[in-house]
């Protein structure tokens, strides 16, 4: 008997127990020649391999020594089961064999020989986020949390994760950022106690965040969606492109794009409860999840909910903060129930329909006092938001796919404050409708490859709302229509044997976008992939990006201020100021380069090291130009924005323009008396420089019987900026409230059977104290994390299954570093809440059962 003989009736054997995968544990259906559309996490290889084997009916068959201890790779697209199946084998050793309509699993090096079993794929996931064409390998960096990642983390919530990488800074809307920030960078405000993704420290507003490639309605006022609605257990991993992306996406996407990728093939059950707290007092922690969801031959569902309270923590509960008023809240209490649902079905060979669904309430409080004894304010906010997403996926001629999706989103944010003798009933609405249409094949075969074409376009309406006491002081809306095309074209392939040459990817990308509140805009995009030989890529981007005005800019009520010349640093005579929204506002406006280098030499293919340099001119950017008011009437700085002598018809403009008008003169209005107009309104006027470099290494090695990953990850950030035309330029970071100059992560992980050890180091460059003159520096900060993990595996009886995880974050309870000028809002709070917390050092246990 052949070799092949032997290997097949091995297989039939040793198949039956492991892989009556596609054959007997479920019901038999016809094998369809057509892709299936395939959203698949890194699991154990049995697992995939049998959910395409139901999904397609092809049975495959392998021994279970094959298959043990391997992992496969992500997969997501559309595929055929041969495409699969090699997908999922890719890198693993092993090769496939049709025997009829059966496909077998083989040893690549023989019948009775096979590579090691590795704990992780060899093989890439194929990344959809940086771009509209399944398969085209991207030009822009991509960086990709996969759900063992997430959970190694040793966090409770998206917005944990997302913070402690270095790309990303803490500040916006983000917990933990006290008044203190807000009042010194606008960009720093969060009156919901929501987390948002804030690459580069552009703001919460200038990175795209999307569910499953669909954008969500922002939260609050300052129009940056909510990340922490996503329940923890729902994620299945996070795409980042840390690359300007509007030629693709559209606005928002200046600093990049965040996908977060939501699970779907998941045929099981698994509940978890996680409960932590500060050793220091305050802060405890308890979040509840279930997590269900069923596979069958057509389709899959799952759902997901999430309970999770977080108690205060109080001024008065940490030794740095004993000078500042002890009922003073330095992280806000909440509590949350947020739910997932996501179900998928084939509804003929040829199509197949999917739907995304989040829901999440949020309650929320903020207590505080100016200064000890002083009036007591209390703000309370319930924050509700939403998505519904369907979304058809089209198998079309000619090896085209296509798809029609849809999605609904808004948040709801009643916020009201009261105070001593006061009340005011603050509530904030945001919603988006959208729809989109998009297709992506291949066009015509080049000497290299496939030449591929993604063309799309589509329609969304978004309207914001203000309002008081239940009434709508303002609102504001817009519509945006907009096309959009992509071209990858594989110039060389590594088939030709150009000496020199082993691959060489040139991608094209393009948006037009028409609104109906500031006009039209494009977008275009330019990537260069240049593989010099097997484990070697040179990439190159450049693009233009834009952020359109949020809607609390351009439909804002204006206000009309009268005040004392002498309070605007005149000197005789009385003034007018305007502030609030401008509805001539036009979009801020980036143009980027990037040039980065990935390698992974093929001798040691666990070695990896990807470096990035990006660069990016930030201009237009929408302030409110006079931040000094004591000197606005004699800087040089706001001179093009203070009108001397207004005439009389120009001052009854601005007051017919203005809701309200605030006599703080102490006289009556005088036209004759007004020596200067003071135009405060939003208008574009800062630029900003963004330049530096982003570093990852990564390997791997053997250690005491286990497999020992390391990784470091680091950025080195500058931003300069211009706040107006007469303004001298200024370096941002590495100062109070604003991004550091330097940040790193760097994470070990070991792992041998059940067991699993996680330690991360977090380190954050020192700043300089820009609060107080002259300036004076800020220490560093670094803490560490550990996390232990023990999986209960077979046999364990009852206990099988269970997964037992005990976290240490801030392991030796760093305090942040003293800045006094941080106070200067916030008397005693005298650290920079952007980049450090007051947590201190927080333990917690997590149990995770499977089922």
């Amino acid at each position: 008997m052949n070799s092949s003989h032997q290997v097949f009736r091995s297989a039939l054997f040793l198949g039956a127990a492991t892989f009556a995968l596609a054959c007997g544990s479920a019901p038999a259906v016809a094998a369809s020649p057509d892709p299936q559309a395939y959203d698949l996490k890194s699991q154990g290889l049995e697992t995939s391999l049998r959910v395409v084997a139901l999904k397609s009916g092809r049975p495959i068959l392998a021994p279970s020594r094959l298959l043990a201890g391997r992992k496969a790779p992500p997969l997501k697209g559309r595929y055929t089961a041969i495409e699969a199946y090699r997908a999922l084998l890719a890198g693993s050793g092993l090769t496939l064999a049709e025997v009829g309509e059966t496909v077998v699993v083989r040893a690549a090096n023989g019948p009775d020989e096979a590579a090691a079993p590795k704990d992780e794929p060899q093989s890439t996931e194929i990344v959809v986020t940086g771009s509209r064409i399944r398969g085209a390998p991207p030009a822009a960096p991509v960086r990709t949390l996969d759900r063992t990642d997430i959970e190694r983390s040793g966090y409770a919530d998206v917005g944990e994760v997302v913070r402690s990488l270095p790309e990303n800074f803490a500040g916006g809307q983000n917990p933990g950022v006290l008044a203190g920030a807000a009042v010194s960078n606008v960009g720093n405000q969060n009156t919901t106690n929501a987390s948002s993704v804030n690459l580069r420290g552009l703001g919460s507003d200038a990175t795209l965040v999307l569910v499953d490639g669909h954008r969500i309605a922002a939260d609050g006022a300052f129009q940056a969606p909510d990340i922490s609605a996503i329940p923890m257990a729902a994620i299945q991993r996070i795409e980042i492109v840390t690359d300007g992306a509007s030629a693709l996406y559209g606005s928002d996407a200046v600093a990049g794009v965040a996908n977060f990728i939501l699970r779907k093939d998941y045929d099981g059950a698994e509940f978890s409860e996680r409960i932590g707290g500060a050793t220091d007092g305050g802060g405890l922690q308890q979040t509840y999840s279930a997590l269900g969801g069923r596979i069958w031959s057509s389709g899959h569902a799952l759902v997901s909910i999430q309970y999770t309270r977080q108690d205060a923590i109080k001024a008065s509960q940490r030794d740095f903060t004993v000078a500042a008023p002890p009922v003073d809240d330095l992280l806000q209490p909440q509590t949350q129930i947020a739910a997932f649902a996501n179900l998928g079905q084939d509804l003929a060979p040829w199509a197949s329909l999917h739907l995304d669904g989040l829901y999440s309430d949020r309650r929320t409080g903020f207590g505080w006092e100016e200064e000890v004894g002083g009036f007591f304010y209390n703000q309370s906010t319930r924050a509700q938001a939403y998505l519904a997403a369907p979304e058809l996926d089209l198998t079309l001629p000619g090896s085209w796919t296509g798809s029609i999706a849809g999605a609904l989103s808004g948040s709801d944010d009643p916020a009201p404050l009261t105070y001593a003798g006061g009340f005011s009933g603050v509530r904030y609405r945001n919603a988006a409708q959208s729809v989109e249409a998009g297709a992506s094949g291949p066009v015509i075969d080049l000497p290299g490859g496939a030449l591929k074409l993604a063309l799309g376009g589509g329609y969304r309406h978004e309207t914001f709302g203000y309002h008081q006491t239940g009434q709508p002081v303002w609102t504001g809306a817009r519509e945006v229509s907009y096309f959009y095309g992509e071209l990858s074209a594989p110039l060389i392939g590594p088939g030709q044997d150009v000496p020199g040459v082993h691959a060489l990817d040139l991608t094209l990308a393009g948006r037009a976008e028409r609104y109906s509140d500031f006009g039209a805009t494009t977008n275009p995009k330019v990537g260069l992939r240049y593989k010099p030989l097997d484990g070697a890529v040179l990439r190159a981007t450049w693009g233009t990006s834009f952020k359109a005005p949020q809607l609390i800019q351009t439909a804002e009520s204006n206000t009309l201020f009268y005040y004392p010349a002498a309070q605007l640093g005149g000197t005789t005579g009385t003034a007018l100021l305007t502030y609030g929204g401008n509805p001539n506002l036009k979009p801020e406006r980036s143009n980027a380069w990037t040039a980065g280098v990935d390698l992974s030499p093929p001798q040691r293919p666990s070695l990896r090291l990807s470096a990035t340099y990006f660069h990016i001119d930030y201009t237009g950017r929408i302030v409110q130009p006079v931040n000094d008011l004591g000197s606005a009437l004699t800087s040089p700085t706001y001179a093009p924005f203070v009108t001397p002598n207004p005439s009389v018809q120009l001052q009854a403009a601005a007051i017919a323009n203005a809701a309200a008008f605030y006599n703080l003169a102490g006289t009556p209005y005088d036209a004759s008396d007004v020596v200067a107009l003071v135009q405060d309104r939003y208008v574009n006027a800062t630029a900003q420089k963004i330049s530096g470099v982003d570093l990852s290494v990564s390997d791997r090695f053997d250690l005491a019987g286990g497999g020992l990953d390391l990784q470091v990850d680091a950025t080195w950030l500058r931003i300069v900026q211009q706040t107006t035309v007469t303004a001298p330029s200024a370096g941002l970071t590495g100062t109070l409230f604003n991004p550091p100059k330097f940040r790193l992560r760097g994470t070990a992980v070991w792992t041998r059977g059940p067991l699993t050890l996680s330690g991360a180091l977090n380190h954050i460059a020192g700043e300089a104290d820009t609060g107080v003159t002259p300036a004076v520096p800020i220490a560093a900060w670094t803490t560490a994390d550990l996390t232990g993990t023990w999986r209960f595996q077979r046999p364990a009886g009852r206990l099988t299954g269970l997964e037992v995880s005990l976290a240490v974050l801030n392991l030796f309870d760093k305090d942040p570093p003293f800045a006094r000028g941080a106070g200067a809002q916030l008397p005693g709070v005298n650290f920079d809440s952007t980049n450090a917390s007051a947590i201190g050092r927080f333990v917690a246990l997590t149990l995770r059962q499977r089922f």
